[in-house]
């Protein structure tokens, strides 16, 4: 089963790649004095579902803040702002965040800002096995059989 660290790996991964003047993606929190520009990775809720036998569909949120240089007034340009939220959202928008050799579905991309931080929260929907589930047994590799003709 897919981790909620290894699902903020990859997008922090995919960040990390498309925004080269951006290395600092931070964690769940953003610590005090935190260095700008960088990114915020945080996971919200997590609503799983019975997709039948040993299966479990998964919803999982998932808000990739950005936060830009401020002025005095601790604001930053909204077009600023408007401009990097949209490059976010593009670049979830291929509709799919490869974890781990899956691609996990995107199937909401909803953006906004404020004066000084601009956020985008993506619902990534996929199928899991159910914790505690033994695997199924091996599939048969091997079959022998024996035809006698019988002449009438």
């Amino acid at each position: 089963m897919l981790s909620i660290a290894e699902i903020q790996s990859a997008a922090e991964a995919l960040l990390k790649s498309r925004f080269t003047d951006t290395q600092t993606v931070y964690r769940d929190l953003a610590p005090k004095g935190f260095a700008r520009p960088s990114f915020l990775v945080e996971c919200g809720p997590v609503k799983m579902e019975d997709a039948g036998c040993g299966m479990l569909d998964i919803t999982a949120t998932v808000t990739v803040t950005s936060f830009l240089p401020v002025d005095d007034y601790h604001n930053t340009q909204i077009t600023a702002l408007q401009t990097r939220m949209m490059s976010v959202q593009e670049l979830f928008a291929v509709g799919y965040l490869e974890v781990g050799g899956r691609a996990l579905h995107v199937t909401g991309n909803t953006g906004d800002y404020g004066f000084d931080f601009a956020s985008v929260t993506l619902t990534l929907s996929y199928a899991d096995d159910r914790p505690g589930e033994e695997a199924p047994d091996a599939a048969m590799g091997e079959v022998r059989t024996t035809i006698k003709i019988q002449e009438v």
